[in-house]
């Protein structure tokens, strides 16, 4: 969050109001680009999550219910985008890529945070059923409300585009600039010395060995910084004279 808050107010000039398009915006902003100098909009599908967001966390300027693949915002554009843990849930996710191309100012971020879903992790929310996901954040991290509306979990999907390819791809194709990419080892929230903590981080470890590697046991998410390149400076027009001979 550090890393990310600071490339953020990289772009935070002063006297120039930051335009922040959380896309799928859930009930918390987990960063902090100082106080002021911004104008944050959230939009998410879950109405009861974004009530939350507005009547209880109360930092968003304005919030809008709305489906990532077909919102429109007219000619308004973002200088950031901030998208977290949100494509790997949505059917049709490259339509959503296609919109935050569109909805980014030149020059501006696009922020995406995902669970790997060739790490362990992401293997395990790809490989089992969405009640199964609901237990686990009940029962092993004790989120009673999980699977209510307004909380998560999601069911997950992973488009082919949700992916370290995928999006690297996306940005070929589309001129922008992918200017960072990370592997994090978040946790679940769990303390590191607990029976549960202990017996899960023995599950990614052996079945990083059953997987001969394939499946990482190292990171859980990646992250990716992309840069939409700023439109090139208009050149001064050269005006000649023709003097009569």
């Amino acid at each position: 969050m550090e890393v990310l808050s600071r490339e953020i107010r990289s772009i935070k000039h002063p006297g120039k109001v930051l335009e922040i398009l959380e896309a799928g915006c859930g009930q918390q902003w987990d960063l902090d680009i100082g106080d002021g100098g911004y104008v944050l909009t959230g939009i998410d599908l879950d109405s009861e999550a974004l009530r939350i967001r507005c009547d209880e966390t109360k930092d968003l300027h304005e919030g809008v219910v709305g489906d990532l693949r077909t919102a429109d915002f007219g000619q308004r554009t973002f200088d950031v985008i901030f998208n977290s843990y949100v494509l790997e849930h949505v059917p049709g996710a490259q339509q959503v890529l296609e919109n935050f191309n569109r909805w980014v100012k030149p020059g501006g971020l696009i922020i995406i945070m995902i669970p790997d879903p060739y790490s362990v992790h992401g293997f395990t929310a790809r490989m089992t059923p969405h009640w199964f996901h609901v237990l686990f954040y009940r029962l092993i991290l004790g989120w009673k409300n999980a699977g209510k509306p307004g909380y998560g979990p999601y069911p997950v999907t992973y488009d082919k585009v949700v992916s370290r390819e995928g999006i690297r791809a996306f940005c070929r194709e589309n001129g922008l600039v992918l200017a960072a990419e990370y592997g994090m080892p978040s946790g679940l929230g769990l303390n590191d010395d607990s029976l549960k903590q202990k017996l899960v981080e023995g599950y990614k470890k052996a079945l990083q060995v059953l997987s001969l590697g394939y499946l990482s046991a190292d990171h859980n998410d990646i992250i990716f910084i992309i840069r939409k390149p700023a439109l090139p400076a208009r050149a001064g027009l050269q005006l000649s004279t023709a003097l009569p001979a």
